[in-house]
């Protein structure tokens, strides 16, 4: 990892992602990149000369305190041993924030939150949405308490994809050497299979049903785990059934994760996430920091 984008609103929130992003950035001795959106200062219109002169003093004003601000946070940057660059731009901050990571060829997007926990976890704001469905790295989404570290007890989602795949390779990246990694899959029955059970054991053998899915599952578990040992990485898979956003996040609360990893795909922007729409419900009730790996193949155009 040589380059990460840190998105900076001066928040508590993307004071948290700088910190985070630090502790990763020193591991791999990477550059950061602070990027600040700039609100757009345009005339507002029926409005007279001595309004506009006093909002054009207020706007004076504000970009002094933010450049002071911003400052600040380089400094710490650079005390921390990191080489540091600051992109401040006007314009919407989610596509600033892409943008930057296109043209610093970065490794990493880090943002923060709204919340963290509660109701609050629901508030994952625009901005970070609008990074994970556009990004072309890898982006972190910070939430959780503030760490100095990189994190140390991740917990990743599969459902045995590629993209899934990506994402048990890449966690590591921003974890502590060799952190423990658990792995989750969620599994279902098939569609219909609840209403099989009104007939009863002796007209439809549900069962049998249930009994051949888990083992079709604890086949792939089995053969993942395997595949890592090869690779030199120990891996723990827990096969949970349940609604994969639900099994996710409470296996993440219960376990005490610090941190969810999964995995996206899609064309063109339009980002689908691991299991479909799911995963961006798991980030939205996450009780900890979520990376989303992306696969960089899938912004090939699909095949006719």
């Amino acid at each position: 990892m040589q380059t990460i984008i840190v998105g900076c609103d001066l928040s508590e929130g993307s004071d948290q992602a700088l910190a985070r992003a630090i502790a990763i950035a020193k591991q791999h001795d990477a550059r950061i990149v602070l990027v600040h959106a700039q609100a757009d200062d345009a005339p507002v219109k029926d409005v007279d000369n001595e309004a506009l002169k006093q909002l054009g003093e207020v706007s004076a004003a504000i970009r002094v305190a933010e450049a002071r601000e911003i400052a600040t946070r380089m400094q710490t940057i650079v005390a921390a041993g990191l080489k540091t660059d600051i992109i401040s731009r006007i314009g919407p901050a989610g596509e600033i924030l892409t943008k930057a990571a296109l043209d610093e060829h970065a490794d990493l997007i880090v943002v923060g939150t709204h919340g963290r926990t509660g109701l609050s976890r629901f508030l994952i704001g625009s901005v970070a949405s609008e990074t994970i469905r556009h990004a072309h790295c890898n982006v972190l989404v910070c939430r959780g308490p503030v760490g100095s570290t990189p994190f140390t007890k991740p917990l990743v989602a599969t459902d045995f994809s590629h993209a899934a795949q990506l994402a048990l390779s890449h966690v590591c990246t921003v974890c502590v050497p060799h952190a423990p990694l658990e792995v989750v899959h969620a599994w279902q029955l098939p569609a219909g299979s609840w209403g099989a059970t009104l007939l009863g054991q002796a007209r439809f053998p549900w069962n049998t049903v249930r009994d051949a899915v888990l083992s079709g599952v604890k086949a792939q578990a089995d053969k993942l785990a395997k595949d890592e040992l090869a690779a030199g990485r120990t891996i723990h898979v827990e096969l949970v059934q349940g609604q994969p956003a639900s099994v996710v996040t409470q296996t993440a609360e219960r376990g005490g994760h610090d941190l969810i990893a999964v995995g996206a795909h899609g064309h063109r922007g339009v980002r689908r996430l691991l299991l479909g729409s799911v995963a961006e419900s798991t980030i939205r009730h996450s009780p900890c920091s979520v990376l989303v790996v992306h696969d960089p193949t899938s912004d090939a155009p699909p095949t006719k």
